[in-house]
């Protein structure tokens, strides 16, 4: 699901970095505005993508507002968690590696994922493998079988939540890297749901917001 869709248009996806295979697959995006129609209606597939603010503002990329993008996100998550389709969900919250925010652990090292060197560098450019990974960004895991104030220890990369719907339905692993990664169980109870789970706290959208306090 995506924003700026429309009939016969994918949206505003990094997917159209791969228009051949896009153009043939336009019935599998949709508008993200009813994302929260679906679940309430019982109609969301059973893995469902959101990709969304790149043409509205609505992302937290730099320049754009952070407390708008992080509201934004809340609504996505606040319409599963009122809909009958929250009973045996899975949300995963997560970022791309282009947000600049500082880290202090390195990169970890992984592995190629089909044994393809890389057929695009530059003169001047570090040599690389695939083998080593971006920093660190941010993961939030929601569902009511989440397990309260968990945290993991355990190093991933954004295949791991290729891996969990791998797992999910018994699927093959699409090349190395996800056959590499966990499969983050580790995240979930599934013999105790939390349907009466808290609903998530009001993002402000207005006023400055600083390192050291909210505004």
């Amino acid at each position: 699901m995506t924003d700026g869709w429309a009939p016969g248009r994918a949206g505003d996806t990094y997917m159209n970095y791969f228009d051949s295979f896009t153009s043939q697959h336009l019935n599998h995006f949709a508008d993200a505005e009813t994302f929260a129609a679906d679940a309430q209606n019982g109609e969301l597939a059973q893995v469902v993508l959101i990709e969304s603010g790149y043409e509205n503002g609505k992302d937290e990329h730099p320049l754009n507002s952070v407390q708008v993008g992080a509201a934004y996100a809340e609504s996505f998550f606040t319409a599963l968690r009122n809909s009958p389709s929250w009973k045996d969900s899975v949300f995963f919250i997560t970022f791309d590696e282009g947000g600049g925010f500082y880290d202090h652990v390195p990169p970890m090292k992984t592995v190629n994922p089909d044994g393809i060197p890389p057929l695009d560098l530059r003169e001047g450019d570090p040599p690389g493998d695939f083998t080593i990974t971006g920093v660190r960004v941010p993961l939030v895991v929601l569902s009511p079988f989440a397990k309260p104030h968990f945290v993991s220890h355990t190093s991933m990369d954004f295949t791991a939540m290729l891996k969990f719907i791998e797992a999910r339905f018994n699927l093959p692993s699409l090349n190395k890297r996800d056959a590499f990664q966990p499969d983050m169980t580790e995240f979930f109870d599934w013999t105790a749901p939390n349907l009466n789970a808290e609903s998530a706290p009001q993002q402000p959208t207005d006023g400055p917001c600083y390192f050291h306090k909210l505004p």
